[in-house]
């Protein structure tokens, strides 16, 4: 027997691997299929990878950046963070922070502004796939009957390899790093076409088409494609376009003779969802100057008309979906999604009505724009004192922390959910990324935010924050409330277009040529202007 291996059980799931001597847990537990929750890909900044040591010695010495997160309580109790544990023996872990579907708020339906062309002479059934950094969602059509007919949605299963797509791509560079990402998506992608085929009383050898959108780095590791120059200047993918394939070569078992289309990139960080979305929502083929917005970990931003666009993407940071925040979780049962100010004090809402475990994006974004509103956060980001408070309503529920930071209290103290100072620097650099996007987009145009007929959102954050809390806090630009349009998920609209339609297909690709990318960050003045930015 080789002294160096050793075998892992991961409970719940009673899973067991054999891995290395030394080798991090966090990784030992994505060979095995085990999704921890890893907001930060690893960099041992999030504290959301948490496990428990149940087999004493399983694991080495604690890391001096685990003491930075835990209690003197929760390390007697064993509590560890994976991506810091390396393992130095066999034994049993208790997996705290589990990452599955259930729960998450998944944002379905499309925006229907373009009527759907049918193409006659297709058959079959065919399957539309916007494939998201974190959520994935798959619609069934009959291609025969020109007919809309089930949809069906997951979270992305890569999560468990890092949160973000910068670390996807370090995963992806490790040994056998991208065959596991690409039979992680594949995989779970087959099973969801199981069910949609079982629910809709159909064989899946009768799909005879997959459409894909989505950013550039999924495609490239949807088709096993190293995405590694991607993270890296100049930052150009290895394809923008993409011919079809088999899909049973990637283990997409439908017909065979069944093929995968995949709608075009425009950059390394401009990917085919948006181009799928300005493509469904005609922005290059009318007059209206519109602004696209895509707000997320990486946030992707169009402005144009039928007389051209230009695109950028920004690095806003995983904050607004959790990570990095203290209290930080991504918008699933128990999330904080609503905050508010009531004559009897302070108000929120959590997802489904449960127990308040943490805060997700809008949550966030309410409360920090609540207290910039009420002059408790000033135009730099620093939150006063209570004494220098003068609303009672917050004023009882500002504090510090052990280190004398002040912190805000969301709900109470037995079941305490904070907002923190150092969560709302994370904001701002979110917010300092997005609004430099915006003006340098505004000036590519040669025009000012008034000339500006609508903003669109994109995607499951822009479709469910408080629109006059994302502008007090400088993620959305100051204009008319009218003129803010959520589109729900336009690249999955644009996808389902595209599979039911040739010519929308090709007219994607037309949308994309169109589309003028423009990297921000060899903009001589990038640096000053994101630091003016960030001032709420």
């Amino acid at each position: 027997m080789d002294s160096n291996k050793c075998t892992i059980t991961f409970i719940p799931d009673n899973i067991s691997y054999e891995v290395r001597k030394g080798t991090l847990l966090a990784d030992a537990a994505a060979h095995a299929g085990i999704r921890i929750d890893r907001h930060c890909g690893g960099a041992g900044v999030c504290g959301k990878c948490r496990v428990r040591e149940i087999t004493p010695g399983l694991l080495e010495p604690l890391t001096e950046t685990e003491k930075k997160f835990f209690s003197p309580k929760e390390i007697q109790d064993g509590i560890r963070l994976s991506c810091c544990a390396a393992i130095s023996g066999s034994g049993t872990v208790e997996v705290i922070d589990i990452v599955s579907s259930s729960g998450h708020q998944i944002l379905k339906g499309f925006s229907k502004d373009t009527p759907i062309t049918w193409q006659p002479d297709k058959g079959g059934y065919g399957i539309a796939v916007d494939i998201g950094t974190t959520t994935v969602v798959c619609c069934l059509a009959d291609l025969s009957r020109h007919k809309e007919l089930d949809s069906y949605s997951f979270l992305n299963p890569q999560v468990s390899f890092g949160d973000d797509v910068i670390s996807r791509i370090a995963f992806s560079s490790q040994p056998e790093g991208l065959t596991r990402l690409q039979n992680a998506i594949t995989k779970e992608m087959d099973c969801a076409i199981g069910v949609l085929a079982e629910k809709n009383h159909l064989a899946k050898e009768e799909i005879t088409e997959i459409v894909i959108a989505g950013n550039t780095v999924m495609e490239h590791l949807f088709v096993g494609v190293s995405p590694e120059a991607i993270g890296r200047s100049p930052y150009k993918p290895e394809f923008l376009t993409h011919e079809p394939i088999k899909a049973q070569s990637i283990g997409l078992n439908i017909s065979t003779d069944g093929i995968v289309k995949m709608l075009p990139n425009v950059a390394g960080y401009v990917g085919a969802d948006i181009v799928a979305g300005v493509a469904a929502l005609g922005m290059d083929k009318e007059p209206k100057m519109r602004l696209l917005v895509d707000i997320g970990t990486n946030n992707e931003i169009v402005i144009g008309s039928e007389k051209g666009m230009f695109c950028c993407a920004t690095a806003a940071g995983p904050a607004l979906e959790g990570a990095r925040i203290l209290y930080g979780m991504r918008a699933s049962t128990g999330a904080i999604e609503k905050v508010s100010l009531g004559e009897n004090g302070l108000e929120y809402k959590t997802i489904g009505g449960a127990q308040a475990k943490g805060l997700c994006g809008s949550g966030l974004v309410d409360a920090i724009a609540l207290l910039v509103k009420n002059k408790i956060i000033n135009k730099s980001g620093r939150m006063q004192k209570h004494e220098e408070c003068l609303d009672p309503r917050i004023k009882s529920r500002l504090g510090t922390d052990a280190n004398g930071m002040v912190r805000f209290l969301l709900t109470d103290t037995e079941n305490p959910v904070y907002l923190t100072q150092k969560d709302i620097r994370e904001v701002q650099l979110a917010v300092g990324a997005i609004k430099v996007g915006i003006e340098v987009m505004l000036e590519n145009q040669g025009i000012n935010l008034e000339e500006v007929d609508e903003v669109l959102l994109a995607g499951a954050f822009g479709n469910n924050i408080d629109i006059e809390s994302a502008i007090v806090v400088g993620l959305l630009p100051n204009v008319e409330h009218h003129k803010i349009i959520g589109v729900r998920n336009s690249s999955g609209y644009g996808a389902f277009l595209s599979l039911a339609s040739a010519d929308f297909c090709a007219s994607a690709q037309t949308a994309m040529e169109k589309m003028q990318y423009v990297e921000l960050s060899t903009l001589p003045d990038f640096q000053k202007r994101f630091v003016s930015a960030m001032l709420f």
